[in-house]
């Protein structure tokens, strides 16, 4: 089991690491052309719930972590394990992040901000980037 957690987490990794290459590429621009009058449209728009399905295209998942709109996503770890990672948005000053191992909740986290890093979600499956007492914390670990 210990070997299909590591091989689930350098997934994840190598899916994060795709991501952030995405995300630096995509930055600016996305509001260009909008029509005068649908801001409103818009950010009604923003808060509904994106499900980006088996993660195929990393910046469906990455462009809205980054700024804690509703985001989901799930990954096929080793041993066919699922594993799910979703943004359920703003709450109270932090980001509301939730992991779903075979569609059971192991992780419920309240993260300080307005979005999330590439680097926290990475944390939160073990892969040391120095956030852990972060995560501890957040995810009432601690």
């Amino acid at each position: 089991m210990k070997k299909g957690i590591i091989v689930a987490l350098i997934i994840v990794a190598l899916i994060i690491v795709g991501g952030i290459i995405l995300l630096i590429g995509n930055k600016g621009g996305q509001n260009e052309g909008q029509a005068p009058g649908t801001e409103e449209q818009t950010a009604a728009d923003e808060e509904k719930m994106v499900d980006c399905g088996y993660i195929t295209e990393p910046s469906c998942f990455f462009d809205r972590m980054a700024t804690c709109l509703p985001v989901s996503a799930t990954v096929t770890g080793a041993n066919n394990v699922k594993i799910e990672v979703i943004v359920l948005g703003k709450e109270n000053g932090t980001c509301h992040f939730q992991r779903k191992l075979n569609d059971v909740l192991n992780l419920d986290c309240y993260f300080p901000g307005d979005g999330l890093t590439p680097d926290i979600i990475d944390q939160t499956f073990g892969n040391d980037k120095g956030l852990q007492d972060l995560v501890d914390t957040s995810c009432g670990l601690k």
